[in-house]
């Protein structure tokens, strides 16, 4: 291999590296008092927008994206808990790569996931109507759609879809994901749960 090529392959390395790599906030080792009342945006959202999470914080399309500049979707974080709490207990990142949290990210994510893994944020009240091209698919793709979700390995959502499971979408909403979920307990944010109640309190237009 000759110099000119070794280059751009280490050049190359190091730009791959950067680009997953986005840094917001580092968490420090959390006290007793802080572990017993955990903010999801305030103590949960800095560690997915940091460190080792950088490939979901650049716009990449190769993993769902948690921010994109300083727009942070935390309706998406927030449905992904279950993954967090598994990683943080020692299971491995679900995509490719050997990413694992620090000891002092894993132990807010435990103890915030058993506090119910729940987002302190109560948005304002859904006003004005609300659609299934216009509000809902927007949500669907960011929060509801990924390898392990829907149009992953769990079944592809449509406006058809939805419309035949009004009940089940109901009883997920209203409860924040805590049931009616088949594929098992979620976290959503209120943003997010407001509306959809909004949309099927207005008869799920199209």
């Amino acid at each position: 291999m000759n110099k000119r090529i070794l280059y751009l392959a280490v050049t190359s390395g190091i730009l791959l590296f950067a680009a997953c790599y986005n840094n917001k906030k580092d968490v420090t080792q959390p006290t007793a008092v802080s572990l017993t009342s955990i903010s999801f945006r305030d103590d949960i959202v800095p560690i997915l927008t940091s460190g080792a999470c950088g490939c979901h914080n650049n716009g990449s399309t190769r993993a769902i994206q948690f921010s994109v500049k300083d727009t942070i979707y935390f309706g998406t974080i927030l449905a992904r808990a279950g993954v967090y709490n598994d990683m943080a207990n020692g299971k491995d990142h679900p995509a490719e790569g050997g990413i694992y949290f620090t000891p002092a990210q894993a132990a807010l994510i435990k103890a915030w996931f058993a506090q119910g893994a729940k987002d302190n944020y109560v948005p304002p009240p859904v006003t004005g109507p609300v659609t299934y091209t216009s509000n809902i698919v927007p949500i669907y793709k960011t929060v509801c759609k990924g390898g392990s979700c829907h149009g992953g390995l769990g079944p592809t959502l449509d406006y058809a879809k939805m419309v035949t499971d009004k009940d089940m979408l109901s009883k997920i909403m209203a409860s924040a994901g805590a049931s009616g979920h088949k594929g098992g307990t979620l976290s959503l944010d209120g943003t997010t749960t407001a509306t959809f109640l909004a949309w099927i309190a207005q008869g799920m237009p199209q």
